[in-house]
């Protein structure tokens, strides 16, 4: 079931929603390019899920780091503060800045989302691999699965473009992906939700479609279950699993993985029932809400896949 509802812009003009409307994926990034980015580097052999980051990353020059490993990044239990950088500086000195970052709680005993922890193991993918994260994603992600109209932004405006929080039509808006200059981990991709459900299809295989393998099953297994123990809440590599997560349909199996993007995108992926589950909404247009109305709107991407889960006969 592929559909489009309602109106992706209202001011100045108002757009119809489209269904191959292209849409700023905010922290969706982190799971379908960068998480699976790293994947695919543990499959040829250059990174490891259990390595120090200091041994992804030896130029990271905070206090403490030597504990860190890609696991507790990818987590959220690496200790990083998830403290924000544009603003003070921007471009290659931003990121310069970011390695100098110090863990402010011992790793593996606080969950803190942290963009940081993404931006990072994109980074890690850049080193490893010899090549940017966009050229990576491109040539092992979105080429071999078909993903025409997925790319890192900024994008070319145009009707089919969503507007978001960002300044202008097609730009990145999380602040510190746009200030970057460049591709980074945390944030900055668009797609479409035929995109994502070629995506989805592939997780689905296990890290196949068709002919077409992106993932080994047996990395695409240790990427998918739950890598932390209550009180923690349950995460994958890179993946979120909380069965209290706010914008998490009541109607999928535990098994499920996902993630949300501040941008108002909820995907989800159901091994156990083989089904997944794309919403796409432009929450922060024409103005970006907090508080009790961002949490109602995280909801309310809930209950739309609850609903379509039910006609479906799940």
């Amino acid at each position: 079931y592929h559909e489009a509802f309602g109106l992706a812009q209202v001011v100045p003009d108002q757009v119809k929603m489209q269904r191959d409307s292209l849409f700023g994926l905010a922290s969706v990034t982190k799971v379908v390019a960068t998480g699976t980015a790293f994947g695919i580097c543990v499959d040829d052999g250059l990174l490891d899920f259990a390595m120090p980051v200091r041994d992804a990353l030896p130029e990271l020059r905070g206090e403490g780091i030597d504990a860190v490993t890609v696991r507790h990044l990818a987590t959220h239990t690496s200790g990083f503060a998830n403290t924000k950088y544009h603003g003070r500086v921007e471009g290659e000195a931003m990121l310069e800045m970011m390695l100098g970052a110090s863990p402010q709680w011992t790793a593996g005993t606080h969950y803190e989302y942290c963009c940081l922890n993404m931006i990072l193991l994109g980074r890690a993918v850049e080193r490893a691999s010899g090549k940017r994260l966009d050229v990576f994603c491109r040539e092992r992600i979105f080429e071999p699965l078909g993903m025409h109209d997925t790319a890192f932004g900024p994008v070319p405006p145009s009707p089919r473009v969503v507007p978001s929080g960002a300044p202008k039509l097609g730009e990145i808006e999380d602040g510190q992906a746009r200030a970057a200059g460049r591709p980074v981990g945390n944030a900055g991709l668009f797609s479409t939700a035929a995109d994502l459900a070629r995506f989805a299809e592939m997780m689905l295989g296990e890290g196949r479609l068709g002919d077409t393998i992106v993932l080994r099953r047996a990395t695409h297994e240790k990427m998918t279950r739950n890598l932390l123990a209550p009180p923690l809440p349950a995460r994958g590599f890179c993946w979120e699993m909380d069965l209290q997560a706010s914008h998490r349909p009541k109607r999928l199996s535990p098994s499920a993985y996902g993630h949300s993007g501040h941008t108002g995108q909820s995907l989800w992926i159901d091994p156990e029932k083989q089904v997944y589950l794309i919403v796409l909404t432009n929450r922060n247009h024409p103005k970006m809400v907090g508080g009790d109305r961002k949490l109602q709107q995280y909801q309310a991407r809930a209950r739309i896949g609850d609903a379509a889960l039910e006609f479906l006969g799940y």
